[in-house]
């Protein structure tokens, strides 16, 4: 197992971008900055190794970066309806970065900050443990957090991503990561064709802004019922009401509890599997519904349909404060939440 290190400049900040490589010869890169994850080097069924994981091109690009690649999200993750919510009595307004609304953790978030570190590295794991003390009051929220997230990888290629923080009063918090993936290795083909598979019966309404309703519909009958394995595209371009709002699937599912994978995605020509565990209690599922104006690694200008993203959280905060009391973590009381992601390679049907 080894660690690697290299530092550089962003904008006048000394960012450093960590790669762990296990005896299997598989990749995870990231950047102290916002913990943006920029490289899993995964081989297909011919051993060849590949980035799965979309990218900027040019690094400068993580100072904006609109889409939120492979960055980790807080306070919290998803929508929160008007931008406000109210804790002990008090009406607490977030600044606005999503229309009326505020969307993972606001202008900045967690995603934005340059975080320290500190590596492990033991015979079969390698670690590395990023932190923050997120101040009273930033982007709206009260308390103050000292916020911990440790990425870890195996030599059974699992990836894991564990979130801890420690509010010193009543606030929210509901973290998650906003990689995107792709397993054929090239973000110039369409992720249509991937089979996924979601361990969910319910998943939760959004309004025109993208945030929750409150309702939590069937996922039985419709286009979001994916229990089984099958191709993403296979009923997006539908005219199921949800379908439309999202332009694609951009909704919470609601995970069943005991079930394991949770999520498993899977590309046939590769050979790639990705199948991902979670304490979460729900998946927001993105299909990358929109093409960006910017140059990503293996796909020039990003087209729509390149990738899909999982972001394991909890229920995001809808209307009239609905799912208020998931993200509500009080002061002195430990958050800790916990995501594995394991890659095989298997002989699928072509």
């Amino acid at each position: 197992m080894k660690i690697s290190i290299t530092k550089f400049n962003i904008s006048d900040q000394e960012v450093h971008e960590i790669t762990m490589i296990n005896k299997q010869g598989m990749e995870v890169s990231f950047l102290t900055l916002g913990g943006i994850i920029t490289k899993i080097l995964v081989p297909d069924i011919e051993g060849r190794y590949e980035n799965v994981v979309l990218s900027h091109t040019d690094y400068r690009d993580y100072i904006k970066n609109p889409g939120y690649f492979g960055a980790i999200i807080g306070r919290t993750s998803g929508r929160i309806k008007n931008a406000q919510f109210e804790l002990n009595g008090t009406v607490y307004s977030l600044s606005k970065n999503y229309g009326e609304n505020q969307g993972h953790g606001g202008f900045r978030g967690f995603s934005g900050r340059n975080f320290q570190f500190e590596c492990s590295n033991l015979n079969d794991n390698a670690s590395v443990t990023l932190r923050y003390l997120s101040p009273h009051l930033e982007e709206g929220y009260p308390g103050e957090v000292l916020v911990e997230v440790t990425y870890s990888l195996n030599d059974y290629n699992e990836f894991g991503i564990h979130y801890e923080a420690l509010p010193n009063a009543d606030t929210l918090i509901n973290m998650t990561n906003h990689t995107y993936f792709n397993l054929s290795g090239s973000f110039e083909e369409s992720i249509l064709y991937h089979e996924l598979m979601i361990k969910a019966e319910k998943f939760a309404e959004i309004d025109d802004t993208s945030a929750p309703t409150g309702e939590l519909l069937e996922v039985e009958g419709t286009p979001f019922d994916f229990r089984y394995m099958r191709e993403i595209g296979e009923e997006i371009k539908g005219r199921h009401p949800q379908l439309l709002i999202g332009n694609g699937y951009d909704h919470p599912f609601l995970l069943v509890p005991d079930a394991s994978p949770k999520v498993r995605l899977a590309h046939r020509f590769s050979g790639r599997v990705l199948e991902i565990d979670s304490t979460a209690e729900c998946v927001v599922v993105y299909t990358q519904n929109y093409s960006e104006n910017q140059y990503v690694q293996c796909g020039g200008i990003l087209q729509e349909r390149r990738s899909v993203a999982f972001e394991f959280q909890n229920l995001p905060i809808g209307k009239n404060g609905v799912n208020l009391e998931n993200s509500i973590v009080h002061g002195g009381e430990k958050y800790s939440a916990k995501t594995v992601y394991k890659f095989k390679v298997e002989q699928l049907n072509v």
